[in-house]
Order: C-alpha cells, then structure tokens, then sequence
C-alpha cells in the first residue's frame, strides 16, 4: 500500500499583515501537520493542491514552507488561483522538482509505485481554471514516459462540475477540458484526479476517471460542513492498494 495526504487552501497570511484571520490559518495547517506525522503507517509523500497564500507574498510562502518542513515525508506543492508562480518558484525550487526552463509549475515525480503529475491550471488575474496547449502538450509527454505505471493527477482547479457549488465549473472554457479528456482516454493508467479549490469534499468523474475535490485547510473558508466543526481542519489520505485503485478518506484533526 503506498500512502499520499493531500491537503489544500491553506489561504495563509502573515501575522505582520495584522489580519485577525491570519493567526488561525497558521495553527490549521501546523494542526494538520501534526497530525500527518503521527499517522501509523505514515504517507509516503504529502502534496500541497493550491491556494497555499492568500495575497502570493514572499513572506506568505517563507511562512508555509517553515511550516510544511517539519513534515517527516517528502512534501510537493502546485500552484492555485491565489498564488504567485513567481513567488512559490522562488521558495520551493530548492526541492528539485520544478522544471526550472518553463514558467508553468507543472511536473512529475515517483512516490514508490505511483507516478505522481501534478498540473497547473493557474490562470493568471482569474479565479478560472485553464491548460494551454502548452501545458497540455507537457502533460501528454509525461504519461508518455510511463504507460504502464500507476499515475494519479493533481491539479488546483477541478476539471468537472461541483454541482454543489454557486460556481460548478471552475473552468474558463469548456474546450480546455474536453481537450484534457481527450488525454485521459489515450492513457489508461490514469488511476484518479485530485484537486482543490472548491473549498469541499465532492466526487465525480471525467473520461471515465474518477475525480475529487477536497475541503479547505482554512476552516473560515471551508464549505458544505456543519458549523460545530468551525475549529476542525481537515485533509485527506489516499490509499493506492494494488489492483484496486486508490480509497480516500477525510481525516478530521481535532
């Protein structure tokens, strides 16, 4: 079994900014990763989908990377709708992993069995997802590289309808997503999409793969739960068990 957290706009702010909701994010996110290191068995890699600033300050990402490095895994970070490229390049490129000739944060890496891509849908001075043909071009040349191997995406912006959001698709074009699920057809080994920025725990599926959100680190931002849960972050496991695909769970930290 191969183990990888997932968790999602954080939406941190630095307690200099002197907003009142700053504080609170902060103590969120150092709850959840607490509480991933005491995971028995542990995850084998944590991936942070998006929204980790909430301004793409400097100070913002010094702040979430001091935090997100007394994980006791490797951790992996793509970008979201509030964030800077520019500013998550500058802090997290030190880790390797971002492909340092393209301006798009858009990799691949191994967490044992699984090969795991992550995608940017950013989409720059819009709250809308988008793939460029340039993005999607890197994309398809990644799964290239592993036909046969087990892949999970994760991407910020889901590429499905939330039908429980006021916005359900979080795209701005429709054509980028059936340009997107034309890929997934050409590559089986696709075994599950994982986003954020929905700010909820939703499934659904695209091009007959299945697809999920999760819910917001930032409780003050977090929807569809109830509100005796307003101090209680949350994040999700995904569990790949072979032959089987991967079962997901939401871990509630109290």
């Amino acid at each position: 079994m191969t183990i990888i957290a997932q968790i999602s706009d954080t939406h941190l702010m630095d307690v200099e900014s002197g907003d009142v909701r700053a504080p609170k994010r902060i103590e969120w996110l150092r709850r959840c990763v607490r509480d991933i290191n005491r995971l028995d068995p542990g995850p084998d890699a944590v991936i942070h989908t998006g929204d980790m600033s909430q301004h793409g300050s400097h100070a913002e990402y010094i702040l979430a990377r001091e935090i997100l490095t007394e994980l006791n895994m490797p951790f992996y970070v793509t970008p979201g709708n509030r964030d800077s490229r520019a500013e998550l390049k500058k802090v997290f490129s030190q880790d390797g992993y971002f492909q340092p000739d393209s301006i798009f944060l858009q990799y691949a890496v191994d967490v044992g069995p699984i090969y795991l891509v992550a995608i940017d849908s950013v989409c720059e001075g819009s709250r809308a997802g988008e793939l460029c043909d340039d993005r999607l071009g890197v994309l398809d040349e990644m799964l290239n590289e592993k036909p046969n191997t087990p892949t999970a995406l994760f991407m910020h912006h889901p590429p499905f309808e939330v039908l429980t959001s006021n916005e359900p698709f979080q795209f701005g074009s429709r054509d980028v997503v059936d340009k997107f699920a034309d890929i997934l057809r050409h590559h089986s080994q696709i075994t599950q999409i994982f986003c954020g920025h929905a700010h909820r725990s939703f499934v659904s599926d695209l091009a007959d793969t299945r697809a999920l959100t999760v819910p917001s680190i930032a409780v003050d931002l977090r929807l569809d739960f109830p509100d005796t849960m307003d101090d209680t972050p949350a994040y999700q496991i995904h569990s790949l068990y072979p032959g089987h695909g991967f079962f997901s769970e939401t871990r509630f930290v109290t």
